[in-house]
């Protein structure tokens, strides 16, 4: 039985990140209507028409879709990842939703801070964290001047039932002791594992899921709180995890 209410429409539903919100979506009655690469390919501009019969005035549109970094750390990603933020604002500038949720990258502070805060200066250094900041300064920018309500989170370290990466974080640590491997605190490549903070799957969209569903207010702009060194959701306990600011 689904919901009573406007329908989810997720790009990247077939990612880690977008997978677990669809999934979790699905499970409280929400209509969700997810699309991946091989379904909606967001580098042509013509494909995005595919949302027509499904976008409205109250549709949530979550733009979790991106070629990570173990898809290349190189110029031709990063511009992949700019086409399909331009595609995608450009779409929505013409095509009112009821709200954008963006899925950002705590990659945007750079690696050799810890803890981040809000107050933590942007440092982005690499091909898919400048791609990550750009493309949500992109959303933010046509959010802005359309009146569009904006959601943008910037996950760090997210683990859970099938995460794809072994590199670092929590699965990794549980990878090496399934292998009998000593368990260290060794950095991927990113660098990514010399930050404390990882955010659970199922943590993450308990409180991303009640912002996609709830009412929103035209032009508002909604932050996470601090980042690392917690969880989300002593975060958001204690800092007010989703924040409210008019622009």
């Amino acid at each position: 039985m689904k919901a009573p209410g406007p329908p989810v429409v997720i790009l990247g539903a077939s990612g880690h990140v977008g997978g677990a919100l669809a999934a979790c979506l699905a499970r409280e009655g929400v209509e969700v209507i997810g699309h991946s690469s091989k379904t909606l390919d967001l580098t042509q501009p013509e494909a995005l028409g595919a949302l027509d019969p499904v976008v409205g005035r109250e549709t949530t549109l979550v733009f979790a879709s991106a070629l990570t970094p173990d898809r290349g750390q190189n110029l031709a990603t990063l511009m992949a990842n700019l086409t399909m933020a331009v595609n995608v604002a450009r779409y929505v500038e013409a095509h009112p939703v009821g709200r954008c949720v963006y899925l950002g990258s705590d990659a945007v502070y750079g690696f050799d801070l810890n803890p981040v805060t809000e107050t933590t200066p942007v440092a982005p250094g690499g091909y898919y964290a400048l791609a990550k900041y750009t493309c949500e300064k992109t959303m933010e920018c046509v959010a802005s001047a359309t009146g569009l309500p904006f959601l943008s989170l910037r996950v760090t370290g997210a683990y859970g039932p099938g995460d794809p990466h072994g590199a670092y974080g929590p699965n990794a640590f549980a990878r090496s002791l399934a292998r009998g491997s000593p368990a260290t605190g060794r950095s991927g490549s990113s660098g990514r594992a010399r930050r404390s903070g990882t955010t659970s799957m199922s943590t993450t969209w308990r409180g991303s899921r009640r912002r996609c569903c709830a009412p929103a207010r035209p032009g508002s702009s909604i932050s996470p709180a601090g980042r690392a060194g917690r969880s989300l959701k002593s975060s958001r306990r204690s800092a007010g995890l989703f924040r409210t600011n008019s622009p």
